[in-house]
């Protein structure tokens, strides 16, 4: 290769990578040493230098020693390097060695530093592990890029090495095409030299590896066999000259919900340009959202000073009838100076999900208890399509809702029917509660209407309701009562049958019976309400006397009554014709002489014997 052909291809190196001096990436939420902040430069190159330290590059197995050579060049570049720039140094032979990490070139003494360890470099490696370097070189580079000030900056790796990759005896080798899907994480950021130093050997894997899309046109492949044009490879990579470019980006996280009609919240972008300029900011509506821009105004000329972020606040206009969801507008950057192209920026804005409900109030009317109501129809816009659920809210337990509670709404508006189950067991009244629709979506809002019922039960249903009632009373009142008592519900009843009847005994006094059985009557036994003496003792049939026992409840409490129907009658040495009659009252009938006995029915004010009245 002569060296006007030589001086051709890196020229076109050059066209490809100095545009990118300014990064396009913006990551401000990253951690990094603070040491590695200040003292990284904005618009400079982060360059990742490895260089192949196998034996073979200092002519061991008959090739040409062109180590020294490739030493030098890196001590030239070095002396090349700008202010700003930061050189990270890996060897490579059968493993990966970091010589050097991010030495930032500030002055004289940072480039002597620098010499210092490329000069102490040794080629005595047995292999030639290409794949692992290249694996070294993109994580560095993926670290370099997850800086805060990584905007303006560009990453370049140069390799230079001068034969077939050869990892013969290692464990688990790393090849060279392994290493794509590093190179997808990157995001076209590094710019990727092979420069292939070998004389008659070249490496054609790394043709393939320079050519993947993910490398975004940014990889190259130098071939100068027997490094005969090293000392030209600082000039040639470095351009000399900045193409004019604008860079944009916002921060992460700053997506916004926003409801229709409203301003979003301001948001700021990142511009940057590599020259002194102003730009004006546009939004461009390609899907004709109606989003419009607020801040800045579009005739408003922002100062964007050389390599220097400087933020735009934006604020956005959402119109009425927006449509829910996640949208992307586009803003560009245009600068005044028309040999600097426009940028264009992706903002994505989230409008949020509304929906309405129509009508507002919504009556059921009447419905009997175990029914279901008549269908009604709610009328639901929203402004986007998507499932949502149908609730009831603030409701007594026995309503319940038939419709499904899932449901899918469309864009405009929506018919959903409504109807309702009412429990068996449900009382009557007026029912009150809301019907609410919720959005399956954290950016929807719920919406809902007032709804109403009357729930009636049927007269039949309330006899037989009121007699279980009644029923159950009883029974309570019943198990009281026998309680009280200490008797059986059947002992109740019988003393219920027998309330009317005579309570009590009486024994004949005179004249005497002639067996002492027939000297006692028992009325209880008798279980009667009224018995004419006459009929209940013989002696009466001689006489022109009669009487009778009667019963009368007076104030809840039973009472027997002597009642003369013919002749005379002295109760207690007192002519009668009725009385009530007390325990152990003495009764005359003619020449007949009986004793009333009731135990516990004592005369009232009855005194004790012995006692005295004055």
């Amino acid at each position: 290769m002569d060296i006007d052909k030589l001086k051709q291809y890196f020229q076109h190196i050059l066209n490809i990578l100095y545009p990118s001096i300014a990064a396009i990436t913006l990551v401000s939420n990253y951690h990094i040493h603070p040491v590695l902040a200040e003292n990284t430069r904005k618009g400079g190159i982060d360059w990742i230098v490895v260089v192949d330290t196998s034996a073979s590059m200092r002519g061991v197995g008959g090739t040409k020693n062109i180590f020294t050579q490739v030493k030098n060049s890196i001590s030239d570049f070095v002396n090349t390097a700008r202010v700003g720039d930061s050189v990270t140094l890996y060897t490579f032979d059968q493993d990966v060695q970091l010589k050097t990490e991010n030495i930032t070139i500030t002055k004289n003494e940072d480039r002597g530093k620098l010499k210092q360890i490329i000069n102490a470099l040794q080629a005595n490696g047995i292999r030639t592990h290409t794949g692992k370097a290249v694996q070294a070189a993109l994580t560095h580079s993926a670290k370099l890029n997850q800086r805060a000030d990584t905007l303006g900056r560009t990453v370049s790796i140069v390799f230079l090495t001068d034969g077939l990759e050869d990892t013969r005896g290692i464990n688990n080798p790393i090849s060279i095409p392994s290493n794509t899907q590093l190179l997808q994480q990157q995001q076209c950021k590094p710019y990727v030299f092979f420069v292939s130093l070998g004389l008659k050997e070249h490496e054609k894997q790394l043709n393939d590896f320079a050519n993947h899309p993910a490398l975004c046109k940014k990889g190259q492949v130098l071939r100068d066999p027997g490094g005969a044009k090293l000392n030209q490879l600082a000039q040639s990579i470095r351009p000399v000259l900045v193409k004019p470019k604008l860079e944009i980006e916002t921060p992460k996280n700053h997506n916004q919900t926003v409801a229709p009609g409203s301003m979003t919240q301001p948001f700021n972008i990142d511009g940057m340009s590599n020259v002194n300029t102003k730009v004006k900011v546009k939004l461009a509506d390609p899907k004709q959202t109606g989003i419009s821009l607020i801040s800045p105004n579009q005739q408003q000329e922002i100062n964007l000073a050389e390599n220097q972020p400087t933020s735009i606040p934006i604020q956005l206009k959402i119109p009425e009838n927006a449509q829910g969801g996640t949208k992307n507008i586009r803003l560009i950057l245009t600068a005044n100076d028309k040999s600097i192209a426009p940028i264009s920026l992706d903002v994505p804005v989230t409008i949020q999900w509304l929906i309405d409900i129509q009508p507002k109030t919504i009556d059921f009317g009447e419905i009997q208890a175990g029914k279901n109501t008549n269908t009604q129809t709610l009328v639901v816009n929203s402004n986007q399509s998507g499932t949502a659920n149908l609730q009831l809210q603030n409701h007594p337990q026995d309503i319940t809702l038939i419709t499904s509670s899932n449901i899918s709404l469309n864009k405009g508006e929506n018919k959903i029917p409504i109807q309702l189950q009412i429990s068996n067991h449900s009382g009557e009244g007026e029912k009150s509660f809301n019907l609410v629709i919720n959005p399956n979506n954290k950016d929807g809002i719920s919406s809902g209407t007032k709804a109403k019922l009357t729930i009636f039960i049927p007269l039949y249903r309330k006899i037989i309701i009121w007699s279980i009632l009644f029923i159950l009373l009883l029974l309570i009142a019943l198990i009281i009562l026998c309680l009280i008592k200490r008797k059986t519900p059947w002992e109740l009843l019988q003393d219920f049958r027998s309330r009317k009847n005579l309570e009590g005994e009486l024994e004949i006094i005179n004249p005497l019976p002639r067996t002492s059985e027939e000297q006692f009557i028992s009325l209880t036994q008798l279980q009667l309400n009224r018995v004419i003496l006459s009929e209940l003792i013989t002696a009466f049939s001689s006489t022109d006397n009669d009487a009778e026992l009667t019963t009368i409840w007076r104030l809840g409490k039973k009472k027997v009554y002597l009642n003369l129907l013919k002749g005379k009658i002295i109760i207690n040495n007192q002519e009668i014709t009725s009385t009530e009659l007390y325990d152990n009252d003495t009764i005359e009938i003619g020449n007949i002489t009986l004793k009333y006995y009731w135990n516990g029915n004592q005369r009232p004010f009855e005194q004790n014997p012995g006692e005295i009245n004055f």
